[in-house]
């Protein structure tokens, strides 16, 4: 191996020591100048086995489950928290005034269905009166539920969502080492990211749906899955698509596009070519690079996509992975053409 990749692969296994993200509950975390966001939860994730069901004390886990469940979750913003960041207790103890944390939240009880009622009920207390908008987020690899629940409160709370968000979260392993396992989950969860989707669509909401990493390999599949299957309902109720730092093979996504009809417009690809994560993935394939840090961008040609280069944006995210998340420029530049493609519709 070069030692330039060792070096890189070094750097990440150091990273994948940190302590992982976990739900920090405190349930008196309101009042004072700390933000409220409300997450809504659909996940194929299995919960962990020590029977204690409410999301705020019990995580959904890395196992896969046969079936969907939805849930939601309060989580505090802080008033020290600067854009971008997520500010983790770590092992300090929990504190509103310093800290992401938790106020409520939990599985929606009863059957399948009746927890699927409750979870649409739940979006349509939380929109303004008349509109039937949603963003759907799907993670990416190597991500636990709390880890993709506090980076969806984050996301809402620095670009000011105005819409209910959704997060799909996946079973990913939650692990470095799980990339094949994580791959493997991709495959497995098209069904239930589809059936989230359909739901949406057969009540009328229109959904943006944005993707990092390897979810949006799960995304393309998915939208793949609907237009070969006639789920030409769930693709028309999509108003616009953006695929960030996608970990996808830029001929397999050619392929995958091909075969999407009707195409979601706008469709945007977020890319840096300076994404050490992607460049790891890229050598682990045997490519170049992956869909997300290309540097040739006529791969794409004669797909009604749209490219935004993030490579020159500093801040945030070191590996350049999560540069949309957490560089405060890149956060203002997303701001301004989410609301310029709302004032075209």
């Amino acid at each position: 191996m070069k030692r330039g990749l060792f070096i890189l692969w070094l750097g990440l296994l150091i990273a994948g020591c940190a302590p992982r993200g976990e739900i920090a509950h405190v349930p008196l975390a309101v009042g004072g100048e700390a933000a409220m966001r409300r997450v809504f939860v659909a996940t194929n994730r299995n919960l962990a086995p020590d029977g204690d069901l409410n999301l705020v004390r019990q995580n959904f886990g890395a196992p896969r489950s046969r079936e969907l469940r939805y849930g939601w979750a309060d989580v505090s913003i802080p008033p020290t928290h600067q854009q971008g960041e997520i500010e983790w207790p770590g092992r300090a103890k929990p504190d509103p005034r310093r800290h992401f944390v938790t106020r409520d939240g939990g599985p929606y009880p009863g059957s399948a269905d009746k927890a699927r009622q409750s979870f649409l009920g739940g979006l349509t207390a939380a929109s303004q009166p008349g509109r039937k908008d949603v963003v759907v987020f799907v993670h990416g690899f190597n991500v636990n539920n709390a880890e993709a629940v506090y980076r969806v409160a984050q996301v809402s709370h620095d670009f000011d969502a105005q819409i209910p968000v959704v997060l799909y979260s996946w079973a990913s392993a939650g692990k470095l080492r799980g990339y094949v396992y994580d791959r493997d989950s991709v495959i497995y969860s098209r069904d239930g990211l589809e059936q989230v989707l359909t739901d949406l669509a057969d009540n009328g909401w229109r959904v943006t749906l944005v993707a990092h990493s390897m979810g949006s390999h799960l995304t393309i599949e998915t939208l793949r899955q609907a237009a070969i299957s006639g789920n030409t309902k769930s693709l028309k109720a999509l108003r616009g698509v953006a695929l960030i730092s996608p970990d996808i093979d830029e001929d397999v996504f050619v392929q995958q596009a091909s075969r999407i009809e009707p195409f979601p417009e706008p469709f945007l690809v977020l890319v840096s070519t300076a994404d050490s994560a992607l460049n790891a993935s890229a050598w682990l394939t045997g490519k170049q690079w992956r869909l997300g840090s290309m540097q040739d961008k006529t791969r794409l040609a004669g797909l009604p996509v749209d490219i935004v280069d993030l490579t020159e944006f500093t801040g945030g995210d070191k590996r350049k992975h999560n540069t949309a998340f957490t560089a405060p420029a890149a956060i203002k530049l997303l701001y301004e053409l989410e609301r310029g493609i709302d004032k075209r519709r």
